[in-house]
């Protein structure tokens, strides 16, 4: 809602008060976390808190906790008349190590109630929206955040650990954000109807047991199955409550493709690549570059906006049959970040490998697929928010021929 970035320079002239609250600003969840992410002895043994980034870029605030812990209930009346009464509230909220680390897999894909109760006496104690900071390498439900007209922004940040002292920049505007999300967050039901022990990527009934099906002992006989809706962008056929790729700007950039198939393009040397393989079900790097591109796309990214950008630009591949017998909704085929100046153009050459024009059946033997490809670059949800989206389409014929004599 444009209340990204905060105006340092106009915060500090009319010592305006910028409130931060953060319950992972506790002194244990960040050397935890530093030393788990980044080492535990950071320069000059500063394990920096989000309240510590804040006020290098203000004059005026304070800091709480809010709630004692990422897992805690109960929120301080403090923070709750702070925020009445501050011009700006930034709130951290998220996981630590006590929600999920390696070998501690995370019981739920939501906030904790706590935390939940905070935002939302937060947010409705606030004068103005409030911005929101995720901290969390969870793929969370953030839905009713999204919905809520009293937070202005969201800030996706995972676990930055005491590297958190560049959010500042992103904050204030001095650097414009670029990220794009490494995973798909689901809606909280999807907990719910697939087992965590259902490994299958592709969507379809589960052998397993819904996991919000009790037990009676130990026994799971009466629990009725679960439904795999799919894992990951590939696969997943439901409704993402944020898809993988999103990301938006302090900027906006328009897609052109420039550069594309002129023709048909044959897959011969996909299965040439193939049959002179060992063992095609793993195909070495070194085995895909030794072939040249099949697909060549060039895209122009122009920056429409008034704030120099770096852009993150992603190719996808929408296979012929996508989302049938297998076959995945989309392939992710390329990327490549670029700084683009406002007003300017910058080209990005984005190429397909071979074995993106492959698929893999039900006995894991793969098989090239030929027919019409989709091609899109960007993600379509954040057109609408000025970021750039393109598509296009090329086909392919099969190739394939018995027998090569080399002469």
């Amino acid at each position: 809602g444009g209340l990204l970035p905060l105006n340092a320079s106009a915060l500090n002239a009319a010592w305006k008060n910028v409130t931060v609250i953060s319950p992972l600003d506790n002194e244990a969840s960040r050397k935890q976390l530093a030393g788990y992410y980044g080492g535990d002895r950071p320069c000059d043994m500063k394990f920096w808190s989000l309240a510590a980034t804040v006020q290098e870029h203000v004059c005026e605030g304070n800091a709480f906790l809010g709630i004692e812990n990422a897992t805690a209930r109960g929120v301080d009346a403090k923070a709750v008349a702070a925020a009445a009464s501050a011009h700006r509230v930034i709130l951290g909220v998220g996981t630590d190590l006590t929600l999920a680390r390696e070998g501690y897999d995370s019981r739920e894909i939501t906030l904790q109630e706590g935390q939940v109760d905070l935002i939302k006496q937060i947010a409705d104690a606030a004068k103005e929206p409030i911005v929101v900071i995720i901290f969390t390498a969870v793929p969370l439900d953030i839905s009713d955040l999204l919905a809520n007209p009293k937070v202005g922004a969201v800030l996706y940040a995972g676990q930055p650990s005491v590297a958190i002292v560049g959010l500042g920049d992103i904050l204030f505007g001095k650097k414009a954000p670029a990220g794009r999300m490494i995973q798909t967050v689901y809606p909280k039901d999807y907990a719910d109807e697939i087992s965590i022990f259902d490994f299958n990527l592709r969507p379809g009934p589960s052998t397993w047991h819904r996991p919000d099906c009790k037990p009676v002992g130990k026994d799971y006989s009466h629990c009725p199955k679960g439904t795999n809706l799919g894992r990951t962008h590939r696969f997943y056929v439901g409704k993402p409550v944020v898809p993988f790729g999103f990301g938006l700007s302090y900027t906006s950039f328009k897609y052109e493709v420039v550069t594309a198939p002129a023709g048909p393009v044959s897959l011969a040397p996909v299965h040439l690549l193939l049959r002179n393989t060992a063992n095609p079900q793993f195909i070495s790097h070194a085995a895909r570059e030794g072939l040249s591109e099949l697909v060549h796309y060039a895209v122009n990214i122009t920056n429409v906006g008034k704030v120099d950008s770096d852009d993150v630009v992603l190719g996808f591949l929408k296979p012929p049959g996508a989302g049938q017998n297998g076959v995945p909704l989309q392939v992710l085929f390329g990327f490549e970040r670029v700084h683009v100046k406002a007003g300017e153009t910058v080209t990005v050459w984005l190429y397909p490998a071979a074995t993106d024009f492959t698929q893999v059946d039900r006995d894991g033997k793969r098989f090239v697929l030929s027919g019409d490809y989709g091609v899109h670059f960007g993600v379509r949800e954040t057109a609408a928010q000025g970021m750039g989206f393109v598509e296009s389409r090329f086909s392919t014929v099969d190739g394939e021929v018995d027998h090569i004599e080399f002469i």
